[in-house]
């Protein structure tokens, strides 16, 4: 599994105070902070982005969108990367058929992209490809524009996955849910 690096450096922890102000920041923000990032219009765009793309290739996208993070993954002062390594795991990204699942993973409140790779994937697509993806959405982010910013991740995933994972005779299943999974 690969990653990418992050829309903004993580701020090194020094010690308990630095966890504290991380967790006072997601306890007080609030989780309707997601819905007022995108509408359901664009929620559907989105959706229709994936399920367009996966036709044209063996690869399965998820995206996930958290606002503020569980209080356990808190506690645990778990890093956005352990976050999204985990929703990979509990989301079924990791168990696609041909090892080509990817996570778009959006952490809303400590501003940062994850993206996550399976090995199938990351064998043949190379870092420098990521990091574009990542400043692609970083642009689009820090303008405002989620919507933009996730279609052209979307697309640029989906032009990726065709040029190395393209449908063949044993067909393309639909193994992951296209809309975007808001946490």
């Amino acid at each position: 599994m690969a990653a990418v690096a992050a829309l903004a450096a993580a701020a090194p922890r020094e010690d308990g105070e630095m966890k504290l102000l991380r967790t006072l920041k997601h306890l007080s923000a609030a989780s309707r902070r997601v819905r007022r990032t995108l509408s359901d219009a664009d929620l559907d765009e989105i959706t229709a982005a994936i399920a367009q793309g996966e036709a044209t290739h063996r690869g399965e996208i998820r995206v996930i969108i958290e606002g503020p993070l569980p209080w356990g993954v808190l506690w645990r002062d778990e890093s956005c990367r352990q976050r999204a390594e985990q929703l990979f795991q509990s989301c079924g990204v990791s168990q696609t058929r041909d090892a080509s699942g990817i996570l778009l993973y959006i952490q809303l409140i400590e501003r940062r992209v994850e993206i996550l790779a399976d090995r199938g994937i990351d064998a043949c697509i190379a870092q420098s490809e990521w990091d574009a993806l990542c400043w692609l959405m970083e642009g689009a982010f820090a303008a405002g524009d989620f919507k933009k910013g996730l279609l052209d991740a979307v697309d640029r995933v989906n032009f990726l996955l065709a040029a190395h994972f393209p449908t063949d005779a044993r067909g393309n299943p639909d193994e992951l849910e296209n809309p975007p999974l808001i946490l």
